[in-house]
């Protein structure tokens, strides 16, 4: 049982991919501690897939906005897997995490808003 967790979780580290979609032009970057690596490393990390198995890769897309304040909030499923269940843990594993601060983007020297976009990508285990 370890042992097909421990591959789910590394499955899932090398395919999340990650990247934004500004919502302001000419904004700088902005940064979770630890840079975007660790990012995808702590979802991936509070993803609970126990007792889910599936034949195929499958994918889903969530969103979420980190706010001026750098606060990570409106986690949401752009894109389900169909199963409410499973759709859940990912939404409960990324907001597991939104507590930490990120450094917002800026715009003119001034912090705003900004939209982000963290595609996944499951596959089954071998």
């Amino acid at each position: 049982m370890i042992k097909k967790l421990l591959t789910i979780f590394l499955l899932i580290l090398f395919s999340l991919n990650v990247y934004a979609q500004e919502t302001v032009k000419n904004s700088h970057e902005k940064a979770m501690p630890g840079g975007m690596t660790k990012f995808r490393e702590e979802v991936a990390k509070q993803i609970d897939l126990s007792g889910f198995v599936w034949n195929e890769p499958f994918s889903l897309v969530a969103t979420f906005t980190v706010s001026k304040e750098g606060k990570m909030e409106n986690v949401k499923l752009k894109e389900s897997s169909e199963n409410p269940e499973f759709d859940q843990r990912i939404l409960d594993g990324i907001k597991r995490i939104r507590k930490k601060k990120w450094t917002p983007a800026n715009r003119n020297g001034e912090p705003v808003e900004s939209f982000y976009t963290l595609p996944m990508t499951f596959h089954p285990q071998k």
